[in-house]
């Protein structure tokens, strides 16, 4: 009788401890299979995005700022500008080689075109849809040098790059 309520008590903690095993097991493949999900969509809408450098073009008299035109060849809209990169990489009046990351609100603006500049967007205003023209004016602390090769990169939240080599 007493191997009996030991081998009860025995088999009611093992149940008991394989049921929370399966439940952790069961919540770690929901876990996994959710984030699987997740960065198939991340993909996708990696697949689906492009941008291409169109022209860049420096201030001609103080070197302070670049125009930098990007079109959107993908289908994704993009927009969450604080959340996009811009960096360039330039030679100052000095000579001394800079690489400065601009964020958005202070160093750099935007103006989209629904088709080539000087004909403003009238489809979703502010969003950078598939097949519009973007220009982004950068400005810099110190000037740039005339005569030098730079390099301007932007990059959207998502991953996808455009670069362009300019001189001034």
């Amino acid at each position: 009788m007493e191997t009996a309520i030991t081998v009860v008590i025995i088999v009611g903690i093992l149940l008991v401890g394989m049921l929370g095993l399966l439940q952790n097991a069961m919540s770690m493949q929901s876990s996994v299979s959710q984030s699987t999900v997740e960065m198939q969509s991340r993909l996708e809408e990696r697949t689906r995005t492009n941008i291409l450098p169109v022209t860049t073009a420096v201030d001609p008299v103080l070197g302070t700022w670049v125009d930098v035109t990007i079109r959107n060849t993908g289908t994704t809209k993009l927009a969450d500008y604080a959340k996009w990169d811009v960096i360039l990489q330039y030679t100052d009046v000095l000579g001394t080689a800079r690489t400065v990351w601009v964020p958005y609100t202070t160093g750099w603006g935007k103006q989209i075109y629904q088709v080539a500049p000087g004909v403003p967007e009238v489809f979703d205003p502010g969003i950078f849809n598939s097949g519009e023209e973007m220009t982004i004016r950068v400005n810099v602390a110190v000037a740039i040098q005339s005569g030098s090769t730079n390099l301007a990169t932007i990059a959207t939240p998502n991953g996808i790059t455009a670069s362009t080599v300019f001189t001034r």
